[in-house]
């Protein structure tokens, strides 16, 4: 008795990826690109949500100065703001700044210490003016004029690395910018 076994006909490997698909190349192609646009449109409204999730607070400004060229030494009232000013826990953060008749925000270094906002509720900033930007309309403004404030943000400067402290009686730190006091 003979077993004969018969089999597939093999096909050229250039042939084989497709014919293992359930769908043709095309449906797949559209899928993937279906997938990409859902993915993207998904993407923008996360987007969208994220930056109104601002919470933003009124603060007056209690001194616009000059102080170099184009320099400005502006302070904002934050003492009716107690939780804004006990944020500000570390040298180094930073926050947003906004006013009505500007498009977007500022980013804004805080160049007070945080012992300043704990004690009289206020925050110092050093800001360049310029031309057509947010910071430019912040140092063109007045002793009682009101700007917003977001959440103070970033984690500083993590002086607890100087180890231990009284053996280091000054510490110096190199940046350009500035925000440096």
């Amino acid at each position: 008795m003979s077993v004969t076994t018969l089999s597939s006909p093999r096909l050229p490997p250039h042939l084989r990826s497709h014919a293992l698909h359930r769908h043709p190349p095309m449906a797949i192609l559209r899928h993937h690109l279906t997938l990409r646009h859902h993915r993207r449109r998904f993407a923008s409204v996360a987007a969208a949500i994220r930056q109104d999730t601002t919470v933003w607070t009124q603060a007056p400004l209690s001194g616009v100065h000059p102080a170099a060229e184009s320099l400005f030494h502006v302070k904002i009232d934050v003492s009716d703001s107690p939780d804004l000013a006990a944020s500000h826990t570390r040298p180094g953060q930073y926050l947003q700044l906004r006013l009505p008749d500007a498009a977007k925000p500022s980013f804004l270094a805080i160049a007070s210490p945080p012992s300043l906002a704990a004690a009289r509720g206020e925050f110092e900033f050093l800001v360049k003016s310029i031309a057509g930007s947010t910071a430019e309309l912040l140092c063109g403004l007045r002793k009682g004029d009101f700007v917003e404030l977001s959440p103070v943000m970033g984690s500083g400067f993590d002086l607890d690395q100087i180890s231990p402290p009284y053996e280091y009686q000054s510490v110096l730190i190199f940046a350009t910018g500035s925000g440096i006091r």
